[in-house]
């Protein structure tokens, strides 16, 4: 392990300075000096939701299967981030004799506050815009503008007290990777905190015309902090290698070949019906 690599836990590239590469003639014989980055294999995993949910939930059947139902669309349907992590960027001053100029950098600056959008397709019983609608209703009712966690804020013993409500427990954290094209190691690793969802899409459902049937895709979007380093790095590469590991019953397969489909040892719809094989 380096002492300055600060990149450790992430996929580490391919040493590439024994190849001519585009330099003269191409040796594409070579083919492992074009070792070339592919995009599209992003996960986000769900680490914590609001207490005031978590709360709901454990009082109101109802609330934990929407609350259940969106924590794993959010994670097992997600397609990538539309607008997510942003550049590392800097500024520079400038170095000047009266006659000539040069620059050099003077600050450097790493995201902070930070929107996430994403897109997803919504499922029948709008599971995500009524979860978007409860919780921003629950932290700042429209009408009033007071913050009420739909009735959980009060004196009596089973509810949260007014002075133990805020913001530390409005958040949703996330953490999100992209991994290679093995699916087996992360290009890139952010803890996102903070998280807060902005908006429950209404428009987007409910204007409606006759006749006009399609599926709706909302976008998804939160606020948040992201957080990058060797820390998150480290948790990132043991989260995956739950996410591949067989023990886990809801692992990543990745070979559909070896898939053990559902329909495969169905008795009564399937191909495991005795009546097909005669026995």
């Amino acid at each position: 392990m380096g002492q300055y690599n600060m990149f450790t836990d992430l996929k580490t590239p391919r040493d590439v300075t024994a190849y001519t590469l585009f330099r003269g003639t191409t040796d594409f014989t070579q083919l492992q000096q074009f070792d070339l980055y592919e995009s599209g294999y992003p996960y986000l995993v769900v680490v914590s939701i609001p207490d005031f949910l978590k709360k709901m939930a454990e009082r109101d059947t109802e609330v934990a299967q929407l609350v259940n139902s969106y924590v794993h669309i959010l994670e097992y349907e997600f397609r990538g981030f539309q607008s997510g992590l942003e550049n590392i960027t800097s500024e520079t001053g400038e170095i000047n004799n009266g006659l000539q100029s040069m620059n050099v950098i003077t600050k450097t600056q790493a995201p902070s506050a930070s929107t996430f959008s994403m897109n997803y397709f919504e499922k029948s019983g709008s599971t995500i815009t009524k979860m978007h609608e409860l919780y921003l209703r629950s932290v700042k009712d429209p009408a009033t503008g007071f913050k009420t966690y739909n009735g959980l804020i009060g004196f009596d013993n089973n509810q949260i007290q007014p002075q133990e409500a805020g913001f530390h427990k409005e958040c949703f954290s996330f953490l999100y990777l992209h991994t290679d094209n093995t699916g087996m190691l992360i290009e890139q690793a952010a803890y996102l905190v903070g998280c807060m969802p902005t908006t429950a899409e209404l428009s987007t459902l409910y204007n409606g015309q006759k006749g006009d049937v399609q599926f709706q895709e909302i976008g998804v979007e939160f606020t948040g902090f992201p957080i990058r380093g060797a820390a998150v790095n480290a948790r990132a590469k043991k989260i995956l290698d739950w996410m591949n590991s067989s023990a886990n019953a809801n692992m990543v397969h990745r070979n559909s070949w070896d898939y053990k489909y559902a329909g495969l040892s169905d008795t009564t719809n399937g191909l495991a019906q005795t009546k097909l094989a005669g026995k």
